[in-house]
């Protein structure tokens, strides 16, 4: 494992001109430590948001002392080893409060809690400005106590914010995707699959390609007030290391809001593609690689744009029209 890069002083031009540009992780150290959550204790802070936090019921993850915070399958990876729960805000952060006496403490975990519907107050007086898109942010808030979440990856871009206690991130460029072991695609914890593999103890006779992953791995400790920049499609699993942990997603995607989603055209790779005969998948992969990824260079140059249709730039109109198109398509 290495370190991830540290950077420090960074305003929203630097980061946009010298650190997104890389699409690499990137450790943004005291990059919200001005924040009035971020000066608060604890204690404070949980008050404050109990205080200020909406009435919209809070759902979250419980898990036995057992698993030692590892939010993970049961076995058989056909179930999980918590329970789902429900309750309100002050009724969450009182079991947190309490369980963070016990010396063998239940593993607690609400996670992405929009900040625009459970903590508006937060929202207001917390913010990092200027340095992605408006008009395409997604701000979470994640708070549970000693917990391992399993590394996954995500579709979009992402500022992780730490506020309250310290977290370990360890992270896994995609090229690692056959060395992690991945469990169930259709059945993971939120959304997106998830690495088999306990990465603060790995089990080498078991998955013993993760060797090569780790060797590739970076890692950082963070603490509050520091921040984390996640590139789309990096692998990261993440440690809260202490009784109480909070931290601040902004998601972001660094394309127009009409483009479509990845993992839908992954699903239909799935259903069209994969189990095709072998020959068969060899052809289209052909096509896939000079019309899609444009391993030959652009794929249409020879053709006037006019005459491109569906299959040129991608613009909000054909964006609609293949839409449209797929609509009307039959099985």
């Amino acid at each position: 494992m290495r370190d991830i890069e540290v950077y420090t002083n960074v305003d929203a031009q630097y980061f946009n001109e010298h650190i997104l540009t890389q699409h690499r992780p990137a450790v943004l150290k005291g990059l919200v430590s001005h924040w009035p959550s971020v000066t608060m204790t604890t204690d404070t802070l949980v008050d404050h948001l109990v205080k200020t936090g909406t009435d919209i019921p809070v759902a979250y993850f419980a898990a036995d002392p057992e698993w030692q915070g590892r939010m993970f399958y049961a076995e058989g990876y056909t179930a999980f080893n918590y329970q789902q729960e429900r309750s309100t805000l002050a009724d969450f952060f009182a079991r947190l409060v309490q369980e963070a006496q016990s010396p063998r403490p239940a593993a607690l975990f609400a996670g992405s809690l929009a900040l625009a519907g459970h903590f508006p107050q937060f929202l207001t007086d917390n913010h990092i400005n200027g340095f992605i898109p408006a008009n395409q942010l997604i701000q979470s808030m994640w708070i549970g106590n000693h917990t391992l979440t399993a590394p996954h990856y995500d579709n979009v871009e992402n500022i992780a914010c730490v506020v309250a206690g310290r977290r370990r991130f360890t992270l896994f460029p995609i090229e690692q995707y056959p060395n992690l072991y991945v469990g169930p695609l259709d059945l993971t914890p939120a959304g997106q699959p998830i690495s088999l593999v306990d990465i603060r103890a790995p089990d080498f006779d078991r998955f013993p390609k993760y060797r090569q992953a780790e060797a590739e791995a970076l890692t950082a400790v963070l603490d509050p007030g520091d921040a984390i920049y996640i590139p789309t499609l990096w692998w990261h699993g993440v440690e809260s290391l202490d009784p109480i942990n909070i931290m601040v997603n902004t998601w972001w995607r660094d394309v127009p809001s009409y483009f479509g989603s990845p993992t839908t055209a992954l699903m239909h790779a799935v259903l069209a593609l994969r189990d095709l005969p072998a020959h068969q998948r060899t052809a289209w992969q052909a096509v896939f690689d000079h019309l899609v990824f444009e391993t030959n260079g652009p794929a249409l140059d020879h053709l006037p744009a006019a005459a491109r249709g569906m299959f040129g730039d991608l613009t909000r109109s054909s964006a609609a029209q293949i839409r449209h198109v797929l609509t009307q398509l039959k099985v």
